[in-house]
């Protein structure tokens, strides 16, 4: 780790001179899976070799400003810390790494937050005083959420999938592979009412859409937006029952009208 310190600050140093001075700058370096099914693991260093690091759902140059983009030779220390992460939640990864300068504002939420004890209450402070929620976001993740998070990240359970994006999580209802294609349109009409009953009932759940991250083709009943901290307040599963059920119900009783001639 003080080889990775020592790399850090004088590739901070050789920019300096290009770095805008009313902008915080870390250097950075992020672990990823190739296959997206767990968090993403950075390390950030000051210029002063502070360290401090996360683990959450984005990658440093999917949110923020990423600049003079680098290799770093010896990975292995970070590999093999985010293969250990991995392994506690029985994950199995397949390991991608990026290196660079990341410019503030720091927009990298975060379910769990280690290191430096003073830099990370010092960009905790700034977020409240701006009404923002980033890293500071760890303080309402209880271990079960996180295990719970990880345990869906970006995977399906039946026919819902969970996407998390910054401080929220995706919550896309499929409509099933077994409706026929004539009753797909029906589903979704009926699911958009239902949709809305249920966020009339949640305050705090949002509507939402297909995100192209997602990289889902299969049409949607629904998709909502909740926040991280709260993702154990619904149970989504019951929800997806309850759409299907009345919905079937329905598209039942259209296909037993009968038009006298």
């Amino acid at each position: 780790m003080e080889e990775l310190i020592k790399f850090a600050k004088n590739y901070l140093n050789k920019y300096k001179n290009f770095l805008a001075d009313e902008f915080q700058h870390f250097f950075f370096g992020s672990v990823y899976d190739s296959e997206d099914k767990f968090p993403v693991y950075c390390i950030f260093i000051d210029e002063e070799g502070r360290v401090f690091e996360t683990l959450g759902p984005d990658k440093p140059g999917k949110v923020m400003s990423v600049l003079y983009p680098t290799y770093y030779n010896d990975l292995d220390i970070l590999v093999k810390k985010y293969t250990e992460l991995s392994r506690q939640y029985n994950k199995i990864v397949q390991p991608n790494t990026a290196f660079g300068i990341v410019q503030s504002p720091f927009k990298i939420t975060s379910y769990r937050v280690w290191g430096n004890e003073r830099l990370i209450k010092k960009l905790i402070f700034s977020e409240k005083l701006k009404g923002e929620e980033y890293i500071s976001l760890h303080q309402n993740i209880t271990d079960e959420k996180l295990k719970f998070i990880i345990k869906h990240y970006k995977q399906w359970e039946d026919d819902i999938f969970y996407f998390p994006y910054l401080k929220d999580i995706h919550i896309l209802f499929r409509v099933p592979k077994y409706i026929s294609s004539s009753e797909v349109s029906i589903y979704i009409e009926i699911g958009r009412i239902l949709k809305e009953k249920v966020l009339q009932r949640y305050d705090f759940l949002e509507n939402s859409y297909k995100l192209p991250e997602m990289k889902v083709k299969a049409p949607a009943l629904a998709v909502f937006k909740v926040p991280a901290e709260r993702i154990l307040y619904i149970d989504f599963k019951s929800i997806y029952d309850q759409f299907i059920k009345k919905t079937a119900k329905i598209v039942d009783q259209i296909n037993k009208l009968e038009i006298q001639l």
